[in-house]
C-alpha cells in the first residue's frame, strides 16, 4: 500500500513539473524574459529557508528542460526560415 501511494505522490509532481514547463514556455513565447525566473528557482534558500537537496536538484533540472525546450524552439525557427 505504501508502494502505490508513492507512486502516486510521484506521478502527481511529475504532472506538476509538466505542467510548470508548459506554463513557463507559454509565458517565454509571450515575450516574457526566462532569466528572472531561473535564477530565482537556482537559489539555494526560500525566504531565508534551505530547500531540501531533492528540491534543488528538481529545481536545476526544471532550468534544464526549459533551457532544452528554449533551444530546441530557436533551432526550429533558424531551420524553418531557411
Amino acid at each position: 500500500m505504501e508502494e502505490v501511494r508513492l507512486l502516486q505522490v510521484e506521478g502527481q509532481l511529475q504532472a506538476l513539473a509538466r505542467c510548470w514547463l508548459y506554463l513557463a514556455a507559454q509565458l517565454e513565447l509571450q515575450g516574457v524574459d526566462p532569466a528572472p525566473l531561473e535564477r530565482s528557482m537556482l537559489v539555494a534558500d526560500w525566504q531565508g529557508a534551505p530547500y531540501e537537496p531533492h528540491a534543488q536538484r528538481t529545481m536545476r533540472e526544471l532550468v534544464e528542460q526549459l533551457t532544452a525546450a528554449r533551444e530546441n524552439r530557436e533551432r526550429q525557427s533558424r531551420y524553418q526560415a531557411t
